[in-house]
């Protein structure tokens, strides 16, 4: 029978024995084979790391990622939050000790939150276990890594070289979906911005912080007064099929109840399709993703595909001749536009989805949906050959060898804003309030 994640936690020590035991409300399990390590980091993620195809989002993905990358000689300690999905072996294997708390029940914190109001992931998270173990072992490492805007409050708690890392600063995301709320609840959405600004405010004066896109670097550096640095996401690379037998496809990677992606879809499907079909009319289009809510699966037809969960987007992608993110609005950096372009596959993309992405030779920005239904008709029909199946064309075939940014790249840029927190810390820098004229992000 499969163990509780809630409950109950693996020990599998280096050497192969195993072990499993419980302080109060935490589950502690690995231990490490004592080797000599040249950094000792303790890794605080606010959801269980994973790449799991149904509960794994952008929050359990980065530290997946991080952590697989991470140099052999840095001694990782992880304390994340039990969920519905355990944490893989390989990730297991690879720390010193893992230590999971338990969340506070969601009624719970949807009270403390004032029915969601002051940030219900926070308080989810904001347990005495929680604050008690991250004190305790931010004093037994050389630095600690924060990871997700539900667990930076604990940073308040911590004591020495700290690095913190959002995928979207909190206070720029609650603005997005102010701009997006029904009129009506826009008073509330603004209060919570303004309390979320003011959260990040208060964090340490010595953290170094981070967050994925450049332009939230510099929102978000300008709001608080102070530096932040953006180090974007990997993706790693996958050989592409020389040939697949089929009609054209072509594809959307993203997840599926997230609003933005929600709109694309809609947008890809409703607009963009019938123009394509109109010159390429048995084209198929495939719809993939985590957790579609019922307005997308009702999307789906005879030309339209609907996949959910799928434990492999390289597959998506290799299975199509073009992926298409019409996106309107959204904030960070869209990271199905990077692992498309690893896997060998054109992309189209408005100038809101290729935001931020390095210049790529597959890589084709469409200013309007004219022009969008161009290219995707050009890709479609370029790979197209007088038998019928699909083949990348040598001219795709030479511009896919492109170099598309790794996960390990961003681990090497984790590592430097890590020993550069340690080199502070030892100097007493305390990070001082940069000119307002300056661009504050690096």
């Amino acid at each position: 029978m499969a163990e509780d994640p809630f409950r109950m936690a693996l020990l599998v020590h280096r050497d192969g024995r195993s072990d499993r035991r419980s302080r109060g409300n935490r589950v502690v399990y690995g231990a490490g084979d004592g080797g000599v390590r040249a950094m000792k980091l303790l890794y605080i993620t606010e959801d269980m790391p994973n790449r799991d195809p149904v509960f794994g989002d952008g929050s359990s993905m980065i530290p997946f990622e991080i952590l697989r990358n991470l140099p052999d000689d840095v001694a990782v300690t992880l304390l994340t939050y039990a969920g519905p999905v355990g944490l893989p072996d390989e990730l297991r294997d690879r720390c010193e000790a893992v230590h999971v708390v338990a969340p506070r029940p969601r009624s719970r914190a949807m009270a403390r939150s004032v029915l969601g109001l002051n940030g219900l992931g926070m308080h989810e998270r904001d347990t005495a276990e929680a604050v008690s173990a991250s004190a305790e072992l931010s004093a037994q490492n050389d630095a600690t890594l924060i990871h997700g805007p539900h667990v930076l409050f604990l940073a308040r708690h911590l004591s020495g070289p700290l690095v913190l890392q959002t995928v979207d600063p909190w206070s720029i995301r609650t603005g997005m979906d102010r701009a997006l709320a029904p009129r009506i609840l826009r008073a509330a959405y603004r209060l919570r911005e303004f309390q979320a600004l003011r959260a990040e405010g208060r964090l340490p004066a010595r953290a170094r912080l981070l967050t994925v896109g450049a332009q939230d670097a510099l929102d978000w550096s300008e709001r608080l007064g102070r530096r932040v640095r953006s180090i974007p996401n990997g993706a790693e690379h996958a050989v592409r099929p020389a040939s697949r037998p089929g009609p054209p496809v072509v594809c959307f990677v993203g997840s599926l109840n997230y609003g933005p992606n929600i709109d694309s879809v809609k947008v890809l499907i409703g607009k963009i399709a019938p123009m394509v079909w109109e010159q390429v009319p048995e084209a198929k289009f495939v719809v993939a993703g985590r957790q579609p809510d019922s307005g997308i699966l009702d999307l789906s037809g005879p030309l339209v595909e609907v996949l959910a969960n799928v434990p492999s987007v390289v597959e998506v992608f290799h299975g199509a001749d073009v992926a298409v993110f019409p996106d309107e609005h959204g904030v960070g950096i869209r990271n199905s536009v990077r692992e498309a372009l690893a896997a060998g596959t054109p992309v189209v993309a408005t100038p809101v989805a290729a935001r931020e992405q390095e210049p790529h030779p597959m890589l084709f920005v469409a200013e309007d949906p004219d022009e969008l239904v161009a290219l995707v008709v050009d890709r479609l029909t370029a790979s197209r050959t007088e038998s019928g199946r699909n083949t990348a064309s040598p001219y795709d075939a030479e511009r896919g060898t492109a170099a598309v940014r790794t996960w390990k790249d961003a681990a090497r840029e984790y590592m430097e804003e890590l020993r550069t927190a340690i080199g502070d810390n030892d100097l007493g820098v305390q990070h001082p309030i940069p000119p307002r004229s300056g661009a504050s992000a690096r």
